[in-house]
Parts: structure tokens; C-alpha cells; sequence
């Protein structure tokens, strides 16, 4: 009987752990992160986890970490993935690859500028005070072909190197002081008012990413700039080319 029961709780976890293993990796991840950034000096950084900032129409965005410097704001997206990540800036969506299997996320460059456009508005200060930083899990390999300049995109082991790059002082001590106590408005010590704010969030969430996948898988738009598609006739036959060709050259064959 005891066997039984022990099977069946461990069945139960096993699904638990199927169900919620994105959210458990992602906090996991967070905590990686929050183990590398405790090691800044606090004198001169000020470090804020799991922010959600008011966005308007009683929505939020979460942001991972947010630190804080005379030397600049660094906002940091934390991706505990592993695998081969593929992707630029100006793709919509970015490819992991793990031997076959091929998964797609939402490009974090994206996904961070929207995290600190929100931040710009709340703190009400300029973005050239802002730096956009996304970590990597270390388990990661980078296939890139391309520099990025929106944002560092970057390993967990390299946080700590990519923010002391910044050596110049940009922000004055009174106004960082009104940016830090605005800051320290977000945190929520109730776990019940947090979870109701992170459940909200993740509805929004859900919404958006849904938005966002009919856009992506609609035929008749082009999935890199959203031009409309068009049908062209080529020397195999027809296909469907981007309206904006020559500057975009996506092409696709009918189906």
C-alpha cells in the first residue's frame, strides 16, 4: 500500500514538475543571477530583483534585475537556456536548437527594449541612462553572425566584467537617490499582493504571446519585416516573395 502511495506523489510531482518546468528554469535562473550580482559593491550599486512596473490600463511588465549605478541603469533579461541560440536584432523571433529539436523565443532584445521603455516612463528620466543586458545561462552557445548594439547579450559568468565596463559617471547622487526611492515603491514584501500581480502579469502574458503567434504564422505576411507576401513566378515556378523585396528577400514556396 505504502508503494502505492509513494508512486502516486511521485507521479503527481513528475506532472507538477512537466506543467510549471519553464517558470521552475526561469527561477532558477533568476536566482544564478542574483547570486553573481550580490557580489557588486553596494556603495556604488544598487540592486532590485523581480520588479513589475506599471505600464498603464492596470497592466505590468516584469523586468529579471535592475541595477542601478552613478555609472548608468542596467537592466538585465535573464534566459536560462541551453543548447544553440540563434538570432539578430532584427528578427522577431530567435531559434534554440538542441541536436533536432528546434524551439523559438521571443528575440529578448525586443522583449528587454519594451522593459526599460516602461522604465524610462515610470522614472520619467532620459534612456541614453539605460544599458540593455541579456544573460545567458553558461549551458548556452552562441551562433550569432551579426554584432549587436541595442544590447550586450551575453553569459551569466560575464555579468559581473559587462557592468563595471561602464567607468563614467553619467547620473549625479540626488538623482539617483529620487530613481533608487521610486524603485524601492515596486518592491512588494506581501506574498499574497504579489502573487495576484503575478498572476495578472502572466494572463497579459499569455494574451500577448498569442497576439503575437497569429501575427507570426499569418501566410500572407512576411515573418521577418511583416510586408505583405506576394505571389512571383521564378525559374522552379511560383513562390511567395516579400513585397519588400530587394530590401527584404524572404521567399517561400506554395504550398
Amino acid at each position: 500500500m505504502l508503494i502505492y502511495i509513494i508512486l502516486i506523489l511521485l507521479f503527481l510531482f513528475l506532472g507538477y514538475v512537466q506543467l510549471n518546468f519553464a517558470n521552475i528554469k526561469g527561477s532558477y535562473g533568476e536566482k544564478r543571477v542574483n547570486k553573481i550580482l550580490a557580489k557588486l559593491d553596494e556603495n556604488e550599486y544598487k540592486i532590485y530583483h523581480d520588479l513589475y512596473i506599471p505600464t498603464g490600463e492596470n497592466k505590468t511588465t516584469q523586468i529579471d534585475h535592475v541595477v542601478t549605478s552613478p555609472y548608468g541603469i542596467f537592466v538585465i533579461e535573464t534566459k536560462h537556456y541551453n543548447g544553440w541560440i540563434f538570432g539578430n536584432e532584427k528578427n522577431r523571433y530567435w531559434t534554440q536548437v538542441i541536436y533536432k529539436r528546434k524551439e523559438k523565443l521571443f528575440n529578448p532584445i525586443w522583449q528587454n527594449a519594451g522593459h526599460i521603455k516602461s522604465l524610462e516612463n515610470y522614472l520619467e528620466i532620459d534612456k541614453q541612462l539605460f544599458s540593455s543586458i541579456i544573460a545567458f545561462s553558461n549551458q548556452s552557445t552562441f551562433k550569432f553572425k551579426e554584432v549587436f548594439t541595442r544590447a550586450k547579450v551575453i553569459h551569466f559568468t560575464e555579468l559581473i566584467k559587462t557592468i563595471k565596463k561602464k567607468e563614467s559617471k553619467i547620473i549625479s547622487n540626488d538623482q539617483l537617490q529620487e530613481i533608487n526611492s521610486k524603485l524601492e515603491k515596486l518592491i512588494i514584501t506581501d506574498k499574497k499582493v504579489k502573487r495576484k500581480i503575478s498572476k495578472g502579469h502572466v494572463n497579459t502574458v499569455k494574451l500577448d504571446t498569442v497576439k503575437r503567434k497569429a501575427t507570426y504564422y499569418d501566410k500572407t505576411k512576411c515573418p521577418k519585416c511583416h510586408s505583405d507576401l506576394i505571389k512571383r513566378k521564378g525559374k522552379y515556378g511560383d513562390f511567395m516573395g516579400c513585397s519588400s523585396y530587394p530590401k527584404c528577400r524572404y521567399t517561400r514556396k506554395l504550398s
